[in-house]
């Protein structure tokens, strides 16, 4: 039974895909390579199959060339009299059996005593040669193309292929050569020598060319008209452009163009409801035909599929026999390895002795068991200090457990704090970042007409923060009845902070001082955020004042103060930069006007909602990432009459 997540297996497996992904890389490049040579080829082979079918072509034409141009040279030396003239063609036909007929056709009037029409014609007729004299009102030979051309241009030509109905009555080509008779110093055509060549040849020499079992060959003519072709029904009776118009298929017209243009080529030939195909094309030297050669891809590939069919086979029994020889030599090779396994399982159990197999070969298994060997020494030590460690780790964190209660409690936690006092109400938050922190606020009555709040921010973080924030706070409630006004006990606190303050840590403070009995707010602000004014008739606003020196930096610094009056519905809002630093995953800030669109949107809010709001947006902005620094937030709220 083979296991699939066994290491053997996958190596196997990767071998295999590897392995396999050579071999069908290898096999595409041979297949194409392969595709390209065979095309070749095949473009070869019908470049000789049209030089074969050309020459014997041209090896019929050329001497039937001769025959019209003997007799025009005999005509216009004025050898040959007009009564002797069918014996001579006669004679000339018995002598080329390929020729179906030859005539000498004059100009109409041009032979005295003949009539208007004098056309001598000897054709073949089963296996007799028949004299007969063409011309009249129902064969007007001199408006036909084969008289009319040559004579026109003064040059032999080949005509286009016709059906000579009254004539041959066959489907014929004719070469025409003009002959010249001299009148005073003019040279003017008197006629031509023709000879007519029966087409039923071609068909003959198409079928006898075989191109695998369903290719075929196919001559057209300069126009492109169909002259020999395997479909019998297309000859005379299709050109290469009605068939391509018909079968709107545009590459048979782009054919038919280059073979007007005298160009030949071999590309894909695709029609529709045909199979797949290739075509050659060329125009055979004589100018008059032109041949394509169809070659089906299936026959033209077959003997490349059979081979990859083949090739296919082999790879696939390669690829087996390769998969189960890998697996059993990785098997063979891997059993110390699955014994290293199995003791680090048991090591893993927490048998630290457990038994490692004995390996005399030096190899990277080798390596393994004695690494083995040595992490199971590692780990006898590294548990015993770990245990060690854990209980250390343990009580310290029992006893910051017990430190955080500490500061907690040393924290006003209880809301509203002065039920007695209904002109005030106040609601405060405090979140360290880590057990402990360094942030603080407090209140309390200095006497029965003041009442002070405060709030601060240790520089840095964990349990020296702490501390200094406990001491922070231990100073100002023992300073605070001491001095009336917030810039005198900022200061005390500031000269009691600074002395012996190796650490050079410093507290961002803000305190302020509200008279109960007139609403009135002396504060000073030692290098702490800005608090925000909310009056219950106008937007919030940042109380801007001069900026003062963190407390604990310089024992000598003097502390401004300043003032305000609440009034009814009037808040405060101290914080600590917790709240306007707060990051999210893309290190982005909270920020004052994200904290001062809050306190916008709730400023008709007692404190206790007010601070809730903005908690909720803070949450909303960091989502899930881990909180960077305490957040401390405080709002102070004036609900007495006015007067």
């Amino acid at each position: 039974m083979i296991n699939k997540n066994s290491l053997s297996f996958r190596i196997a497996l990767r071998v295999l895909y590897i392995t396999l992904s050579l071999f069908v890389l290898t096999f595409v490049t041979y297949y194409f390579f392969s595709r390209e040579i065979i095309s070749a080829a095949a473009e070869d082979n019908a470049r000789k199959m049209a030089g074969n079918i050309e020459g014997r072509i041209a090896a019929k034409l050329l001497p039937m060339q001769e025959i019209p141009e003997m007799l025009v040279s005999c005509l216009e030396m004025g050898l040959i009299p007009a009564d002797s003239i069918m014996d001579l063609l006669e004679r000339t036909l018995a002598y080329n059996p390929d020729v179906f007929g030859v005539c000498v056709a004059f100009e109409p009037g041009a032979v005295a005593g003949q009539g208007k029409y004098f056309m001598p014609f000897v054709h073949r007729s089963g296996d007799t040669l028949a004299r007969t004299y063409l011309g009249g009102p129902d064969y007007e030979y001199h408006l036909m193309d084969w008289y009319q051309v040559p004579v026109l241009t003064g040059k032999p030509y080949w005509s286009e292929p016709y059906y000579d109905l009254g004539g041959g009555n066959k489907l014929m080509s004719s070469y025409s050569v003009p002959f010249f008779r001299t009148n005073g110093a003019d040279s003017i055509c008197a006629g031509v020598a023709v000879v007519d060549i029966d087409l039923d040849w071609l068909a003959g020499l198409v079928h006898e060319t075989r191109i695998f079992e369903s290719g075929y060959a196919m001559v057209l003519s300069r126009n492109g008209m169909a002259l020999a072709h395997p479909n019998p029904d297309v000859v005379m009776n299709e050109s290469i452009y009605s068939y391509a118009v018909n079968q709107d298929e545009p590459l048979l017209r782009e054919i038919g163009r280059e073979l007007r243009q005298g160009k030949s080529g071999f590309c894909p030939y695709n029609l529709k409801g045909r199979p797949d195909s290739w075509i050659f094309y060329t125009v055979l030297p004589t100018g008059m035909l032109s041949m394509a050669v169809v070659y089906p891809n299936k026959e033209m590939f077959a003997e490349l599929h059979d081979m990859n069919r083949l090739l296919i086979a082999v790879i696939v029994l390669g690829l087996i026999f390769l998969t189960v020889l890998t697996l059993r030599s990785i098997r063979q090779l891997g059993r110390p390895l699955v014994a290293i396994a199995n003791s680090a399982h048991e090591i893993a159990g927490g048998n630290f002795k457990a038994e490692l197999p004995e390996l005399k070969r030096k190899d990277e298994l080798k390596q393994l068991r004695d690494a083995m060997a040595y992490m199971q020494d590692q780990l006898s030590e590294y548990i015993s200090n770990l245990t060690q460690t854990t209980a250390a780790k343990e009580k310290i964190e029992s006893e910051l457990r017990i430190a955080r209660d500490i500061q907690m409690s040393m924290i006003p936690q209880s809301f509203p704090p002065f039920p007695d006092l209904p002109q005030i109400d106040l609601f405060a938050e405090l979140k360290s970042a880590k057990e402990v922190g360094g942030d603080m606020y407090d209140f309390f009555l200095i006497d029965d007409r003041r009442f002070c709040f405060a709030i601060g921010d240790v520089s840095g973080k964990g349990v020296p923060a702490s501390l200094f924030m406990a001491v922070t706070r231990t100073l100002l409630r023992s300073i605070a009845d001491k001095h009336k006004n917030p810039s005198g006990i900022v200061k005390l606190l500031n000269k009691s902070l600074s002395a012996n303050n190796d650490s050079c840590m410093f507290v961002t403070f803000f305190l302020g001082i509200l008279d109960l009995d007139t609403g009135k707010i002396t504060y000073t602000n030692a290098g702490h955020n800005p608090p925000v004014l909310i009056r219950s008739k106008a937007e919030p606003e940042i109380l801007h004042d001069r900026p003062s020196l963190p407390v604990g930096l310089d024992e000598d610094f003097d502390y401004p103060e300043f003032s305000m009056k609440f009034h009814k519905g009037d808040k405060l809002f101290v914080y600590t930069d917790g709240v306007s630093e707060a990051e999210n995953d893309q290190h982005q800030l909270f920020g004052e006007e994200a904290i001062m669109t809050e306190l916008k949107r709730n400023s008709s809010a007692d404190p206790r909602a007010l601070i809730k709001g903005v908690d909720q947006a803070l949450a909303s902005h960091v989502q899930d990432f881990t909180q960077s620094d305490d957040i401390t937030m405080m709002v102070v709220a004036w609900c007495e009459k006015e007067d």
